[in-house]
Parts: C-alpha cells; sequence; structure tokens
C-alpha cells in the first residue's frame, strides 16, 4: 500500500513543537522519533532546516529513510539541499535513493548530481544510485539462451550470435517483461442485447440442435415438425407407453413394409 503523507496540520504542529524546543538538540531529535506519519519531499526539506547543526540533520535523515513517501528525483533536490555540508549529501541521498521512482532515467539521474558540487562527489553519487538499480532485464543476448534440464544438463534454443534461429534482437527486447505492447485479456462482447427476462436463454450463445434432429428418428423434418394433411405415424421419436414403440421395434424394417403381422 501507497504510503500518504501526514496532514499539513499535523505537520505544522510537530514543526511548532520543533522550534519551541530550544534547551536541547536532542529533545528536537527525539520530538521527530516519537512523532508518527510519513513525509514527502517538501516536508522532510522543512524538517531539516528546523534543525541547526550538521550532525543532527544527519540524525534526522536516519529517522525518516523508512517514513518517507514516493517521489521523484526533482522533489528529492529539497531534501538533499536542506543539508549545507557537502560530503552529507552523499549520506542524505543514500538515505533516499530507495523511494525514488524516476532514479534509472536519464533526467532524473540529472537532477539528483545537479545537487551535487564537486565533480568526485557526483561520481559517488552516481555509484549510489547504481546500487539501486538493475539493467539485467533490458539486455537480450545475442541467441545462445539456455534452460536448465535434468540430471544436470541444459537445453539450448540456439547457437551464439545466429539471431535468425531464436529471432530478431529488436523482437526479442519487445518481447521481455515490461517491454513492448502491453496485452490485454479479450473482453466478452457477442454484440447481442441481452434478454430482458433474467430466465430466457443468452442471447450470446446460438440455439441447442433439437432433440428429433440429434438423434435422427424417421419421419421428421426437424423443429417444428412439418405438418401435412395424412398421417405419417409411425415416425418421430418414440411415444411414450408401456405398449408401443418406434418404427421396426424388432429391427426388421422389410417386415415392417410388407406389414406382415408379428
Amino acid at each position: 500500500m501507497a504510503k500518504e503523507s501526514m496532514d499539513p496540520s499535523s505537520f505544522d504542529r510537530l514543526i511548532t513543537k520543533i522550534r519551541q524546543e530550544t534547551d536541547s538538540h536532542e529533545r528536537k531529535l527525539n520530538i521527530l522519533y516519537t512523532s508518527r506519519g510519513y513525509f514527502n519531499a517538501e516536508q522532510a526539506g522543512r524538517i531539516l532546516y528546523e534543525l541547526p547543526r550538521p550532525a543532527d540533520k544527519v540524525a534526522a535523515l536516519r529517522m525518516l529513510e523508512s517514513r518517507l513517501c514516493r517521489m521523484t528525483c526533482r522533489e528529492a533536490r529539497k531534501i538533499v539541499e536542506a543539508v549545507s555540508i557537502h560530503n552529507d549529501r552523499l549520506i542524505a541521498l543514500d538515505c533516499i535513493k530507495r523511494v525514488l521512482m524516476d532514479s534509472q532515467s536519464t533526467l532524473g539521474e540529472e537532477y539528483s548530481l545537479s545537487s551535487m558540487i564537486y565533480e568526485n562527489d557526483k561520481c559517488r553519487a552516481r555509484a549510489i544510485q547504481q546500487t539501486v538499480r538493475s539493467d539485467v532485464a533490458d539486455q537480450v543476448a545475442a541467441g545462445g539462451h539456455q534452460g536448465y534440464a535434468p540430471f544436470g544438463t541444459l537445453y539450448t534454443q540456439s547457437r551464439p550470435l545466429l539471431f535468425n534461429l531464436y529471432g530478431d534482437i529488436a523482437k526479442q527486447a519487445e518481447s521481455a517483461p515490461g517491454h513492448g505492447k502491453i496485452k490485454l485479456l479479450p473482453t466478452a462482447d457477442p454484440g447481442l442485447v441481452p434478454s430482458l427476462y433474467t430466465g430466457h436463454p443468452s442471447y450470446a450463445y446460438p440455439p441447442d440442435i433439437a432433440y428429433a434432429d440429434t438423434r435422427g428418428y424417421p419421419g421428421t423434418s426437424g423443429f417444428p415438425a412439418r405438418v401435412t394433411a395424412t398421417s405419417d405415424y409411425p415416425g418421430g421419436a418414440p411415444p411414450l407407453g408401456n405398449h408401443s414403440g418406434a418404427p421396426a421395434p424388432t429391427g426388421f424394417q422389410n417386415l415392417e413394409e410388407a406389414h406382415i403381422a408379428y
């Protein structure tokens, strides 16, 4: 579940308590430690500005590390720039690196490095961001994909550097998880208006085959039955009686046609 930042009224009361505490610096940190709620980038920056000593700012960053909401690198500059010592800014970046949403993008990395003053600090800041970044899923090898098989053997799908046997590199990259076109499940859209009555058969499916058409009784022509002037009995489905049956119940059709009583 996403963290929600503290409401403005509660945060203002917390800032007021920290600001009114003038006897001890440790009590300022104790007020922050015993508080409840999560903080966004702007609120965390305001808390750091209320602490005058650099050591207290580093201690406050350690307290805020697990209570920060998700933020962009542009918003995180408010936290890093609230620290005055350049070496402590690296500590601040190390505390907030897990809540950055766009640290893997080029623009987000530029925002993070712009808070550092010296070139050496920029290199160290980039190394800090690399600790929470993974580019393994974005790289696809040119063939030679192998999978585990029983008894310690391997399944080899193609030879190395022969992408024609496995597919183009661009297509492989598009089919990787998180890349390419988003595949959605097809939705049921029969294109028919549903029935007004809930007990009516569904319009989404064709009607079932009639009972007589399935059994193939002689003398019938589907449903509805063919109506003639003369009766074509016996014919159709067998009548439901104790002493009656289908045409040629004995299995001798010639006897039925000769009208031989048996």
